[in-house]
């Protein structure tokens, strides 16, 4: 399964049922959430007066949806939270809940009569209903089906039964799992988010306590996706040629500020870049420009050309040398790593292929044809890369070994032993 061989070659290999295998794999999925259950019930201790920080996005997997002999696809979304530094998966959810059937959940919103209500006052508004989802199936998938065959296409339904989760409560509980998880014994945490909507709202609802109490930032971060691989590395040297101009205009602030308070070199020189061009404005002014306008990176990487970060939570709490260390720390990429391998070892969660006939519509040969495998595989492989898949660094530990949950791999004995 984590090794990108599709479902239909394991049969083959095997040679065993499509039953057989997806038995098993639920099996395997309630094996894994076992044991970590177990083991991250003291997560929150390996944050105790640390300052963590972590990175949070989503990814669209795409599930085949077949009507009439032709391919639409069903996104679902998959969030992950990674902490920086280990690469431990705090969180890896889907918003896709498999014991609510759509049909079910219509005949309870039409007996209440939901659909009458603004969505905040509904009984049910958690879960999309089967007629509003349908509806905004028939709108993404426009480009495949014909206007006759939305005309007596019939009913249109998800494959097996389950509801997608709507987007912003996905997004408040995906963030409240991790707050559980972190705990409250840490000094200071800092988030770093993509761009995506509602996701630094959710973010700020969730930890408002913790933001009041200026225990938590909150940064969105933006950049430059799907440039060229020679494009990447032309903004790379860029970034290391402004690093080197910077570090030449303000040497002898850098040097002051390295010996006196011990930090890294680029903190020092972000914090003299931020007093010489942000120094004149007021607490309240800096950090209502930082939220609006954002920091244009300067110092560009391959991974994340041309970076925006907009701080979510500069009170005027920060001098500049604490300013500079969260825009420093502020990054996606752990997460974006996370997904690319998550791409690479399940077939079932790769990018479609585009075909050079039928007007060049995408073909995804290997997406699942079953939601629910959707989660169940994004619990496996999160369980996989936590606690069995070691670093190809001299170290060999797991993101599990480094956050201090595990002293050595777990083996397959082990989980099929949990």
């Amino acid at each position: 399964m984590v090794n990108k061989v599709p479902i239909s070659r394991i049969r083959e290999t095997l040679g065993v049922t499509y039953g057989h295998i997806y038995n098993k794999i639920e099996f395997l999925e309630e094996q894994c959430l076992k044991f970590a259950a177990r083991r991250e019930e003291r997560l929150a201790d390996c944050f105790r007066a640390s300052d963590p920080s972590f990175a949070t996005d989503a990814q669209v997997i795409l599930v085949n949806w077949p009507v009439k002999r032709r391919r639409g696809t069903i996104p679902l979304l998959h969030m992950a939270t990674v902490h920086q530094g280990s690469q431990f998966i705090m969180a890896a959810t889907v918003d896709y809940d498999p014991s609510v059937s759509p049909g079910r959940l219509d005949e309870e919103m039409i007996q209440s009569g939901d659909f009458a209500l603004p969505r905040s006052m509904r009984r049910q508004a958690r879960l999309w209903s089967a007629r509003e989802y349908e509806a905004g199936l028939v709108r993404m998938n426009r480009a495949i089906f014909s206007e006759d065959d939305l005309a007596v296409g019939g009913q249109w339904r998800l494959p097996g039964t389950g509801s997608r989760v709507r987007t912003d409560i996905f997004m408040h509980a995906h963030m409240m799992l991790v707050k559980k998880l972190l705990g409250q014994d840490f000094e200071r945490a800092l988030f770093c988010l993509d761009a995506e909507a509602g996701l630094a709202a959710a973010t700020s609802a969730i930890f408002h306590p913790e933001v009041a109490e200026r225990r938590v930032d909150i940064a969105e971060v933006s950049f430059t996706k799907g440039m060229t691989n020679d494009l990447r590395n032309e903004y790379a040297d860029r970034g290391r040629k402004a690093r080197r101009e910077l570090l030449e205009e303000h040497q002898a602030a850098v040097a002051d500020t390295v010996a006196r308070h011990d930090v890294p070199e680029l903190q020092a020189l972000v914090a003299a870049v931020l007093e010489d061009r942000l120094g004149e404005l007021d607490p309240a002014a800096r950090g209502d420009l930082l939220m609006r306008e954002g920091l244009r990176w300067p110092f560009h990487t391959k991974a994340e050309p041309e970076k925006t970060i907009r701080l979510r939570t500069d009170l005027g709490q920060h001098g500049f040398l604490e300013l500079a260390d969260v825009l420093c720390r502020a990054s996606i990429h752990p997460v974006d790593a996370y997904f690319n391998f998550a791409r690479r070892r399940v077939s079932g969660f790769e990018r479609g292929i585009p075909t050079s006939a039928n007007a060049g519509r995408i073909w995804h040969a290997y997406s699942f044809y079953e939601p629910t495998m959707v989660p169940r595989v994004a619990n496996i492989l999160r369980f996989y890369h936590n606690y069995m898949l070691p670093a190809s660094d001299r170290s060999g530990a797991t993101p599990a070994m480094k956050i201090g949950l595990a002293r050595g791999l777990v083996y397959r004995r082990d989980l099929l032993a949990a």
